[in-house]
This record gives structure tokens, C-alpha cells and sequence, in this order.
């Protein structure tokens, strides 16, 4: 199962507004975010809908793989966007991956051409985005060239902060190291610094676990039957925990996966306790 940063992307940008936000959108003003579901598009959420200053819209997508059909997905939304808002429509498409970016912002079919920004995170240097001075910034200076050196300067910075900001950012680095790689470093660092997650209590790891009860909520609706409330409520439960896990661990070796598909409610509510502050895999599930 691979892993949704964009709920922890959505959050950083929406909520603290980053230096980058400005970037894309070539200075202009952000007026208001849009909170976009999109009708007959298979991927019906855009990640970022914001009306400009000057009316226009930006449309900010992140991707964490090379999509080959990233064009046709850039070019449903660009018209989908337009007929909706009935003005012009720019599209970034942020790539935030490991690997070497692939994708181009154009797409030709027959007569038809879909153009788009391309930015690989890695364009801008973590030093730079870690002197900035906006605390937001230090989530996307661990993903930008160099990040994983300075990772212990941006976790220093980041718990100089106080209250909800501190909590949110130190959920989103959590989160985002996932993309690098750097879940354990993190850990690490955090430890070094006596710092400790509530799951319950952060707001970046809770949309996911929020997300999952709407989901298992509405299959059990389109089923029909309280059963199926039951069951999808469960099975969202299953799925985020594997997220969690997935993101603090690293890749799921297959008895842990096992163990999760068998596991009972109960079970499920243990572990996510356990998670918290486990430092290994085998201190949330215990191998049998």
C-alpha cells in the first residue's frame, strides 16, 4: 500500500503558508483556498484550489512518483476547474519524489495540448528555505537539495516553536520524511530531543485516522446495511494504522502486514496506543 502525503502537503501549505506557496503563485496574492471535489473525474480532489488577487485560479498538484498520465489527469482538471470557476486556470504540478523526475508539463492529443509548470522540490536548497525565517518552510526545506544533511539544523528550528505550530510541523516532518527516506532520523532526532507525538492529539497524523472514518462510514451508507458501516469503519482503521506504520518504520515486511489484515478492533486500538512512542515495529506488533 503506498502512502497519501498529500492530506500533510494540503495542511502545510493551506495552514502555514510557505515562502514556496508565493513562488506559484508568480507573487500574486492568495485570496482564498477552494475546497474542490470535482464531479465524474476518477480523481475527483484536486490537492490545492486557490483564487488569486486578480480572480484567477492556481491549481497545485503533488506528486510523489513519475505518473505517465499525469497530462490527462492536468488536462480534466484544467477544464473541470474552468467550467466550474469561469476564469483563467494555472497549474503547478510539484513533484516532491525520490527518484529522477520524468514528467513534462505538456500533453498533445490530436489537436488538443495540455501545458503545465513542472517544479522538482529539489530546485530549491534547504539552506535557503531554512533562512527564510518562515518556520513553515523547514517542512520543505527536508525535502529540497541538501535537506537530509541540514535535518538536524531544521529539527532544532522546529523545536524552537511553541504550542499547535510546533505540534503540526513535527507531524508533517514525521510524515514528509517518508518521501526521503528519513523516518528514522527523525525519530531520532526527536528523541534526542525529548519530543513525543501524541497520534491522538497531533492534527497532521489525525486527518489521517479522520479521513478513515468517513471513508468506512460511507461505504457502510452505499451498502446499505450496518455491517457494512462496521466493516468499512474497521477496514479504514486497518488501512491507516499500515499508513503510520509505514511512514515511522519503513517498508512493511509481510507478517506485519498479515498480522494487520487478521487483527480485531481491539487489537487495532493497542497498537495505534503502542504506536506513539514505539522505536521499533515489534514494540507496536509483536511477531509470532
Amino acid at each position: 500500500m503506498g502512502i497519501d502525503f498529500d492530506a500533510a502537503l494540503k495542511e502545510l501549505f493551506e495552514v502555514d503558508r510557505p515562502t514556496l506557496l508565493g513562488a506559484l503563485a508568480r507573487g500574486e496574492a492568495v485570496r482564498e483556498f477552494l475546497n474542490v471535489e470535482l464531479p465524474h473525474v476518477e480523481l475527483p480532489r484536486a490537492d490545492i484550489v486557490a483564487r488569486l488577487a486578480g480572480r484567477s485560479i492556481l491549481h497545485v498538484e503533488f506528486q510523489s512518483t513519475n505518473d505517465p498520465d499525469i497530462g490527462y489527469r492536468q488536462g480534466i482538471y484544467c477544464l473541470r476547474l474552468g467550467q466550474k470557476f469561469r476564469g483563467d486556470v494555472r497549474q503547478v504540478l510539484v513533484y516532491v519524489g525520490r527518484g529522477r523526475l520524468k514528467m513534462k508539463g505538456f500533453h498533445r492529443t490530436g489537436g488538443t495540448t495540455v501545458e503545465f509548470d513542472v517544479i522538482d522540490i529539489r530546485a530549491f536548497r534547504a539552506e535557503a528555505l531554512l533562512n527564510t525565517g518562515n518556520p513553515a518552510d523547514l517542512a520543505l526545506a527536508m525535502l529540497a537539495r541538501g535537506g537530509a544533511d541540514l535535518l538536524p539544523e531544521i529539527m532544532k528550528r522546529a523545536g524552537r516553536l511553541r504550542g499547535p505550530a510546533r505540534e503540526r510541523l513535527m507531524g508533517q516532518l514525521l510524515v514528509l520524511s517518508g518521501l526521503r527516506g528519513l523516518p528514522g532520523k527523525v525519530e531520532l532526532e526527536m528523541n534526542r530531543m525529548g519530543v513525543v507525538i501524541d497520534a491522538r492529539k497531533n492534527p497532521v497524523l489525525m486527518r489521517y485516522l479522520r479521513d478513515a472514518r468517513v471513508e468506512g462510514r460511507e461505504e457502510g451508507r452505499q451498502e446499505g446495511r450496518q455491517e457494512g458501516r462496521e466493516v468499512g469503519h474497521e477496514e479504514g482503521r486497518r488501512a491507516q494504522l499500515s499508513v503510520l506504520l509505514e511512514t515511522k518504520f519503513g517498508r512493511l515486511e509481510p507478517w506485519v502486514t498479515e498480522r494487520l489484515a487478521r487483527a480485531t478492533a481491539q487489537q487495532l486500538d493497542l497498537w495505534a496506543r503502542k504506536f506513539v512512542n514505539a522505536e521499533r515495529i515489534d514494540q507496536v506488533i509483536r511477531r509470532r
